[in-house]
């Protein structure tokens, strides 16, 4: 049982090293199976299945401990009276660069800005980066420019957020991340606060009263 679990987490630490370098498909099975020194080729589809259950395992412990850290922040946030845009973004953004200090975060951060460019193809997995976010979200909404969250600035502001950790992630290590991180909240809350313009407003309501394509290609009416 104990070979077991050690060839287990020998598998996970390999994909977590190569998923980063190469990206989670630039990689092939059969090569995280060498890098992890195991001889049997089966053995990561025994403990895995499939490439989407071992990614799931790579990221899962990281994850727990961002949420807790969110969500522990969000619980504050939660009962405070009135709230700052600014401390909302850094909920946002603090547990993550968090991992920044951890052992394998770095290489967390790199494969997760990998699935936040992309979740519609990762979802499968059961990596839902919306759905994760949502005690986030609704304390953003509010705080928002009315229409700011139908023009989908919070994902904007989720893809900046985890596009910046991982390039600092990538870079040189530092000892010191503070000014980072105060300037990455400071950005996600400018993304998160930018006022619509009049130009916005508009294409924005041309595009929900133009016809959309029906079935076959066909043009129908209707709001997007």
């Amino acid at each position: 049982m104990e070979r077991g679990a050690e060839a287990r987490q020998k598998l996970i630490d390999a994909a977590r090293g190569l998923f980063a370098e190469r990206g989670i498909e630039g990689v092939s099975l059969r090569a995280i199976t060498r890098t992890a020194d195991q001889g049997n080729t089966r053995a990561l589809q025994y403990h895995f299945g499939d490439r989407g259950s071992l990614l799931v395992a790579v990221l899962e412990p990281y994850r727990q401990r961002v949420d807790e850290r969110r969500d522990s922040l969000l619980d504050d946030l939660e009962t405070r009276k009135s709230l700052e845009l600014r401390d909302v973004a850094g909920a946002l953004v603090r547990p993550a660069a968090a991992m920044l200090e951890v052992e394998g975060g770095r290489q967390y951060l790199r494969i997760v800005a990998e699935v936040v460019r992309d979740p519609r193809r990762f979802s499968q997995a059961g990596l839902r980066i919306e759905t994760e976010l949502k005690r986030w979200r609704e304390l953003a909404t509010p705080l928002m420019p009315d229409i700011a969250p139908s023009l989908h600035r919070r994902f904007a502001a989720i893809q900046l957020c985890h596009s910046e950790l991982s390039r600092r992630a990538e870079t040189r290590r530092r000892s010191d991340h503070r000014l980072f991180v105060s300037n990455l909240v400071d950005l996600t809350t400018g993304v998160l606060a930018a006022p619509v313009s009049t130009e916005t407003q508009r294409l924005r309501e041309e595009r929900d009263t133009r016809p959309q394509p029906g079935p076959g290609g066909r043009r129908t009416g209707g709001m997007t």
